[in-house]
């Protein structure tokens, strides 16, 4: 099919209709299923008529779904030699060379378009974003952070066990633990600066501090506050990678309880379909004050080295937004006494989306522990515990004329099982915050 029959194909099927099936390009590659992908006959007919308009958005689409941004800018370059002056393509090419780091191309694209006094309004907003993101990528000092408040209630907040007995030298006794509601109040800050690397791979340093705590009202026997300060590296390449350092110090009630570190190091790899894939490896350990001139914390001193997988899927062809999450996690925890070391092994379960303005996540998640000997305080059994927990959140962003400040409800329930009777519980909370961002 020659050149004429391609503009009479473009003619049954309008080239901006073709393109708004592609941008923006995120939406393009999360709507697209992998079972739409081009079959070998089709790549074949591509090569066989390069100038056929319907095949090469085709296999544009499998090329952005699959994350084949270098083919995508060449499919994207023929496709602009059979219609330079359309904006959707240009837009398109633009983010295209963003996303493959040639910034100089991205932004003399977009300079051109953004000058043209006929580009409409969405395409506009589209080409002053990416301008825009040019722009503060090009900034080798970056500031952040956030603050956030939240208030809500805690049932059974001191963890006491359920049901009438505990156990104690292998004897029961009465339990005289209640079980109270407590309304509770939440607060954190945090600030974070980065500094991009000046070298060719995108590589970057963060450092950060902040402060977190919990303040229940009617109680302060559980009071906390924990300080704590980060370190990081990135790199941005085929599969990025990134290591973390984070110390930390809690305050309960007015006085030192722990102090800790962790060390965790990270590689993520992008799958077809716009699925990834992810792999942390993290060593820590934690060391407790005496407390209350006790030190009947510091057989719990422990060292942990833990590995985790996870995987996150969009899922396409909805009326809504929807990613989907698994995690699997395992960790081995090693303690001054045995018998407060401990294997453990966790999946997680989530998804999130967007219902109108709101955003929705739902986390499901089982955590198995076993503990290495018995506790002669307890008895003779070994104990082990199983925790299923479910949660949720609903967060509102409101606009930028009421401070654009995050409002959300989040919630969860997490029932504990185990072989020991003192440790078997349930608690779960609720609670309403708002957090600023700048």
């Amino acid at each position: 099919m020659g050149l004429s029959q391609a503009v009479r194909c473009r003619q049954r099927l309008p080239l901006g209709s073709m393109f708004r099936k592609c941008i923006p390009l995120a939406l393009a590659v999360a709507c697209f299923s992998p079972q739409q992908a081009m079959s070998q006959s089709l790549k074949e007919m591509l090569f066989a008529d390069p100038t056929n308009i319907e095949i090469n958005l085709a296999y544009l689409q499998e090329q952005l779904a699959g994350g084949n941004f270098k083919g995508a800018a060449v499919t994207l370059q023929r496709v602009l030699l059979l219609d330079p002056t359309s904006k959707l393509a240009k837009v398109l090419y633009a983010e295209v060379q963003l996303r493959l780091g040639n910034l100089a191309d991205a932004r003399l694209i977009l300079r051109e378009l953004l000058a043209d006094p006929s580009l409409n309004q969405e395409m506009r907003l589209r080409a002053q974003a990416l301008s825009d993101a040019i722009e503060a990528s090009q900034k080798r000092f970056a500031f952040s952070g956030s603050m956030g408040l939240a208030s809500g209630s805690a049932d059974n907040a001191l963890a006491a066990p359920k049901g009438p007995k505990v156990q104690f030298f292998d004897a029961l006794y009465d339990s005289t633990a209640p079980e109270v509601t407590e309304p509770f109040v939440d607060y954190d800050a945090a600030f974070t600066a980065s500094y991009k690397l000046p070298t060719y791979r995108e590589r970057g340093l963060t450092a950060g501090f902040g402060v977190a705590g919990r303040d229940y009202i009617d109680i302060n026997m559980a009071d906390s506050t924990t300080g704590f300060v980060s370190l990081g590296f990135t790199e941005k390449r085929k599969n990025p990678w990134s290591a973390n350092y984070n110390a930390f110090v809690t305050d309960v009630s007015g006085h030192n309880y722990n102090a800790g570190q962790q060390l965790a190091l990270s590689v993520s790899h992008n799958l077809k379909g716009n699925a990834s894939l992810s792999a942390s490896l993290r060593g820590s350990e934690t060391r407790h004050f005496n407390y209350l001139s006790s030190s009947a914390s510091k057989p719990r001193d422990n060292k942990v080295v833990g590995v985790s997988m996870s995987y996150a899927q969009p899922v396409t062809g909805l009326p809504i937004p929807l990613l989907l999450t698994a995690t699997l996690g395992a960790d081995d925890s090693n303690a001054k006494l045995n018998y407060y070391s401990t294997q453990s092994g966790s999946v997680s379960v989530g998804a999130r989306t967007r219902l109108r303005a709101i955003n929705v996540s739902v986390t499901a998640d089982f955590l198995s522990t076993e503990f290495d000997a018995a506790d002669p305080l307890i008895g003779s059994d070994i104990r082990k515990d199983e925790r299923s927990r479910a949660s949720f959140s609903l967060g509102y962003k409101l606009p930028p004329s009421l401070g654009g400040v995050d409002i959300a409800i989040d919630g969860f329930i997490a029932d504990t099982r185990s072989n020991i009777m003192n440790f078997r519980k349930t608690l779960s909370e609720l609670k309403i915050g708002m957090r600023k961002s700048f």
